[in-house]
């Protein structure tokens, strides 16, 4: 099996990722390997939240990739990135394991621009589009939860326009009902998405993620609260 390997810094025990934009939408297009991925943003009140034992923590401890938002958290990732008293780099390289079904995206996005900035923050909604547009070119599809019936719908046509070839399979407002919870379960292991798209209204917010994660086989989990109101043209 292929592997992208993936530069990371922890800072004060919490794991920091630095993907490449060619990275991240390789790993897009890669992750076909029967298992869900979750993509985490970390702004400074969440790396706080990480550094306790708590479910949270859990859930960044597990997530396949960690980005930090805040100009904060990538300044104390850049200042970590040195080598420590032993000479030892503190820079960490994951090899990210990629399906044999996928493993010819690697090859096609290739290795990163060499002047490209190592430490930075990275933008909620540029990442979703850097994904969006690896995943539609092999037609991959998407599946919507958050917001309001009529923001939800907004976001819809925004993004069949924008990303014409990407299949959006299913969609359920964030305000669902505890009897409504069941049928957008079954929608989603019927409909199978290659990503979820996380937003406003869900209830345990980004939490929702792990614990409903099993009722699909695989998958791409996205969460950024206002993403369904972002993707509507509201903000």
């Amino acid at each position: 099996m292929d592997t992208l390997e993936i530069a990371g810094v922890a800072v004060d025990g919490v794991r920091l990722d630095f993907p490449s934009e060619k990275e991240i939408a390789a790993l897009a297009s890669a992750w076909d390997d029967d298992r869900n991925h979750q993509i985490c943003f970390l702004r400074l009140p969440g790396f706080n939240a990480a550094r306790t034992t708590s479910e949270y923590s859990s859930m960044i401890a597990s997530a396949d990739l960690v980005l930090p938002v805040s100009r904060t958290l990538s300044g104390l990732a850049a200042q970590r990135s040195g080598s420590d008293r032993n000479g030892r780099s503190c820079v960490v390289m994951r090899n990210i394991p990629i399906g044999p079904r996928r493993r010819e995206y690697l090859s096609f996005f290739g290795p990163p621009e060499p002047d490209e900035k190592p430490f930075h923050p990275y933008l909620p909604l540029k990442t979703l589009a850097l994904c969006l547009s690896a995943l539609e070119q092999r037609r991959g599809s998407l599946f919507l939860v958050g917001g309001t019936m009529a923001t939800l719908q907004k976001a819809e046509m925004n993004v069949r326009s924008t990303f014409p070839e990407l299949r959006v399979v299913g969609r359920a407002s964030g305000d669902y009902s505890g009897e409504d919870e069941m049928s957008i379960m079954r929608a989603l292991q019927k409909s199978a998405p290659d990503m979820i798209v996380v937003g406003s209204l869900v209830k345990d917010a980004e939490l929702w993620i792990p614990r409903h994660m099993r009722y699909t086989r695989s998958g791409i989990y996205f969460y950024e609260a206002p993403i369904i109101e972002v993707l509507a043209g509201k903000r």
